[in-house]
């Protein structure tokens, strides 16, 4: 077991120092977050014969009632520790997340057909790109123009069960039934920072005065800097994620 951990606050780069006497609840949120103790990870590949199981059945009725589809590098492992470990959280909440390499060309998660209270958080296309680039290379080692070329909607193909770094091609009907799914309420969408941020709390019934702003994983010393990344990868990247740009600019200004 840890002894100790490190987290951050928002916009200040101090660590905050985390022991078992400095801080015994913080402390026991922070091992049972780093071992993933409270974590239900939702998971649709059983086997026929599974789901015909007497243990399955009794499992599918205790199933939470809310599904957190947590896209990779778009700040949700800061949420999970935020809200769904947040000793006011009294809602039992899934998470659907994944990372495969070399990435799956099959859907995984059928969100259309899903009768839970569905949730999940955006970022800036750009940004996700790049921070994707930096935080999974060690496993790809292709160099960061390549990246950038290859890389196309990872959030939106996310939501469609595709692996973030899949060939699937987004469709105009993709884009749609998920801007209907939207708008039905059936898929609530957070973006960081921002207002939007309150319908997921709202969903929770998270009062907003509870919810925590510690950040894990801060990098201080990053590989890179936005501003130094040329205006012209940005403007590239920023073409060949039409669907993202169009979901999170869709989002961002309800």
């Amino acid at each position: 077991m840890r002894e100790d951990f490190v987290l951050f606050r928002e916009n200040n780069n101090k660590p905050i120092r985390i022991t078992e006497k400095s801080n015994k609840e913080l402390f026991q949120r922070c091992q049972d977050h780093w071992y993933h103790k409270r974590d239900n990870k939702y998971l649709q590949n059983k086997k026929w014969h599974q789901k015909l199981s007497l243990k399955f059945l009794q499992n599918k009725k205790s199933e939470p009632r809310y599904l957190f589809i947590h896209i990779p590098k778009t700040g949700g492992t800061s949420f999970k520790f935020n809200v769904l470990y947040n000793p006011y959280m009294n809602k039992k909440v899934a998470i659907y997340h994944k990372f495969n390499y070399p990435p799956k060309n099959v859907s995984e998660l059928n969100i259309f057909k899903e009768n839970k209270k569905m949730f999940t958080l955006l970022r800036n296309p750009t940004n996700t790109v790049i921070s994707a680039y930096y935080h999974f290379n060690h496993l790809q080692k292709i160099n960061f123009s390549d990246f950038c070329i290859q890389a196309n909607d990872m959030q939106t193909k996310f939501l469609l069960g595709y692996d973030i770094c899949s060939a699937y091609k987004v469709t105009n009907k993709d884009f749609d039934k998920i801007i209907k799914l939207i708008d039905e309420g059936k898929l609530t969408v957070g973006i960081q920072k921002t207002k939007r941020m309150a319908a997921i709390y709202n969903l929770l019934e998270l009062p907003l005065d509870k919810v925590d702003n510690y950040i894990l994983n801060k990098k201080i010393d990053v590989k890179y800097k936005l501003q130094d990344i040329s205006n012209d990868i940005k403007q590239h990247i920023k073409k060949t994620n039409i669907y993202d740009n169009l979901l999170y600019d869709y989002i961002l200004n309800a």
